[in-house]
């Protein structure tokens, strides 16, 4: 042990004293060029890395750079005060045959029987705008994302002699970008021929009339139908009405609304 201590001593007598500390002037020198050679080095990285912002890559003088948080939740839009909040819609309903109308909310038309309920659920029903547009030559069916998302589906035919009406209810998951779907259907497609010659023409006559969002739209075919369309929450209604008048068509929109609360 002693051996091992006088070794360590001739070593320490031997080597030089210490070099004394830098002026302060020059420490500070020092502190700024080390943080600009860091900021250089991570500039070309941050480059690479689109919207992080300056701030990182030039850095603040006599500190070491921080890197910047990156939020995986995406942003939400600024509303201004008076801009009406997004309804909270919840998870989509699966339809119940009590969402549908019964023959005696035809008011207006006595002796109305009803059909039995087509239930195919997503892949069930077509999109009821379908026996609108189908034969309009600029629908694509691309353009209507919501579609292909659909919950569930029921369908429920209604007759009289001669007279057939028949209502469609859905659910989606975001229900209110449906509507946007629908009014785009009518809106790419305002009026077109059938190939057979039927000429088509669609108007929106009424709009936010029941429930949460509603529609009434005219249909000039062979006849002039109506279209009621009804949303209440993530379940939207739509019913052919056939012939009219108007102010029939547009009264059913509260039965159908009552339905999907």
């Amino acid at each position: 042990m002693s051996e091992q201590l006088t070794v360590l001593f001739e070593q320490l007598r031997g080597s030089r004293p210490p070099a004394p500390f830098a002026p302060p002037e020059q420490v500070r020198r020092r502190g700024r060029q080390r943080s600009h050679r860091q900021a250089l080095a991570a500039g070309s990285a941050v480059l690479a890395v689109a919207g992080l912002g300056t701030g990182w890559t030039l850095g603040t003088a006599g500190e070491d750079p921080k890197p910047p948080t990156v939020s995986l939740v995406p942003p939400t839009s600024r509303q201004s005060p008076s801009a009406s909040p997004t309804p909270t819609l919840g998870p989509p309903a699966v339809i119940t045959d009590s969402r549908l109308l019964k023959p005696d909310a035809f008011t207006a038309i006595s002796g109305v029987s009803s059909g039995e309920i087509d239930d195919g659920g997503s892949n069930g029903p077509d999109w009821p705008w379908l026996t609108v547009v189908s034969g309009c030559p600029d629908y694509r069916a691309e353009d209507y994302p919501t579609i292909a998302k659909r919950h569930d589906a029921r369908h429920l035919a209604y007759s009289k002699g001669m007279w057939n009406a028949w209502e469609a209810v859905e659910s989606y998951p975001d229900a209110v970008a449906n509507l946007t779907d629908v009014r785009r259907a009518i809106a790419t497609c305002p009026a077109f021929q059938y190939p057979g010659g039927v000429e088509i023409r669609q108007t929106v006559v009424a709009e936010r009339f029941a429930g949460d969002d509603s529609l009434l739209v005219r249909v000039e075919r062979a006849s002039v139908d109506y279209m009621v369309v009804v949303r209440v929450g993530n379940l939207v209604a739509t019913l052919m009405y056939p012939t009219g008048p108007e102010d029939d068509a547009k009264a059913i929109a509260d039965a159908m609304a009552a339905r999907l609360r």
